[in-house]
């Protein structure tokens, strides 16, 4: 027999909005219990699981097309499995920045120089650019690679990694606290590294 969930999970697959936002209302407590205790108590000035739990639902939102039904309890797996990561997301990018090494690498560059440092920063597998036509190229990669983001990650970008605004500000301008910027800023930094793909693809072998 098919459960009432599982009707609403077919149908919020098939682009149903309002069975989506049902099936989140109904699992919240669950999701919102799972990060109970999770989050660092020097983060918690700045980052709140209200913060993981708004971006989490955006990612059921975007992803839900793609969720695969694997038995009973199968969603709200799926939805903790989102917060969990959105937190972790958060937290990782929290310490790298109470580190200071990857802000302050860009915010000591100029013109196209930030936009190398970022692209060095969010693209593991590479060699670091050298010489005018690489960093050329890799300026020209990753303006492009931006461009196919999503509007808050690519405002989010443009305004704290290229220009080097304060994380307040930034917050302000997409009216989100700080710590879902630096959530974002993580999720904005993995699509620009599956954007870019492998660094050969765009710098020039010579440098």
């Amino acid at each position: 027999m098919i459960s009432s969930e599982d009707e609403q999970i077919r149908s919020a697959i098939r682009g149903d909005r309002e069975a989506l936002t049902a099936l989140l209302e109904e699992n919240a407590p669950n999701v919102r219990q799972s990060l109970v205790g999770q989050m660092p108590k020097r983060w918690q000035s700045l980052l709140s699981i209200d913060d993981v739990v708004q971006q989490t639902y955006t990612d059921a939102f975007l992803g839900i097309s793609r969720f695969v039904a694997r038995g009973e309890g199968a969603f709200a797996a799926w939805l903790r499995k989102l917060a969990k990561r959105n937190l972790l997301d958060a937290v990782k990018m929290l310490e790298a920045e109470k580190r200071g090494g990857a802000r302050r690498k860009i915010e000591a560059m100029a013109g196209d120089e930030s936009f190398v440092a970022l692209y060095d920063l969010v693209s593991a597998a590479i060699t670091t650019p050298s010489g005018r036509a690489a960093k050329h190229e890799a300026k020209t990669a990753l303006e492009q690679a931006i461009e196919h983001l999503p509007d808050t990650y690519r405002k989010l970008v443009r305004m704290y990694d290229i220009e080097g605004r304060p994380v307040q500000e930034v917050a302000e301008a997409l009216d989100r606290s700080p710590g879902a910027v630096y959530m974002l800023r993580a999720r904005a930094h993995r699509q620009l590294q599956e954007i870019l793909g492998t660094a050969s693809k765009y710098l020039s072998a010579g440098g």
